[in-house]
Parts: structure tokens; C-alpha cells; sequence
């Protein structure tokens, strides 16, 4: 059961520069799979179950990356995101390699901003 406030991760990641930010494979936070259980609980399993792994990878990149005022680009994967760039800098890079219109449909950007 969770028990609030939750402290997540982007609040000891605020003010870090992009670079030291997490980049690689995220594992999938105990109190995001709760958070996410629990949301989904209110629709039967077969409404569901095609989009619990990519809620799972978005609320875990917003966990790690909420508020930090920079752009992630991840691929979902069963395991959790795969962080694949942070920050304008690596995003521009990493667009300029791999445009939009041939980029596979797992990979998404994240901006999370208030």
C-alpha cells in the first residue's frame, strides 16, 4: 500500500546537469508498478493489457525526469524505459540520426514539464 507524500527520484536529480542525469535501461520503480496497478484496476484486464507496459514505461521516465525541465527520448520495453537521449543537446543528436517518420513506434519523447 502506498503511503504518501512519495519522494521520487526527479527530486534528488533537480539541478544535475543532463549528462549525469540516468540514461540506459530504468528499472521500474515499486511505487510506480503500484501506482499503475492501481489505476488500471478500474477497467477489466482485457481493456487494458495493451497499454499497461507503455504506462508503465511513462510513469516511470516521469518519476525519474518530472519537473527537471529537460527532454528525454526512451524506447519502451518490458522491462521498463530505455533511456536512449536527455537534455536539447542529446535529443537534437539523436533526432538528427534518427528522424521521426523512421524511428520505431516504441520510441517516444517525454517532456514533463509544469
Amino acid at each position: 500500500m502506498l503511503t504518501f507524500p512519495l519522494h521520487n527520484a526527479a527530486l534528488d536529480l533537480k539541478g544535475k546537469p543532463p549528462e549525469e542525469l540516468p540514461h540506459g535501461l530504468l528499472t521500474i520503480p515499486p511505487e510506480v508498478r503500484e501506482i499503475v496497478t492501481g489505476q488500471l484496476a478500474k477497467y477489466p484486464p482485457e481493456a487494458h493489457a495493451p497499454y499497461e507496459a507503455g504506462r508503465l514505461c511513462f510513469e516511470t521516465v516521469g518519476w525519474f525526469f518530472y519537473d527537471l525541465a529537460v527532454p528525454v527520448v526512451y524506447r519502451e520495453t518490458p522491462e521498463g524505459p530505455d533511456v536512449l537521449a536527455v537534455g536539447r543537446e542529446e535529443v537534437a543528436a539523436y533526432n538528427a540520426r534518427v528522424p521521426h517518420d523512421v524511428r520505431p513506434a516504441a520510441v517516444k519523447t517525454f517532456r514533463g514539464f509544469l
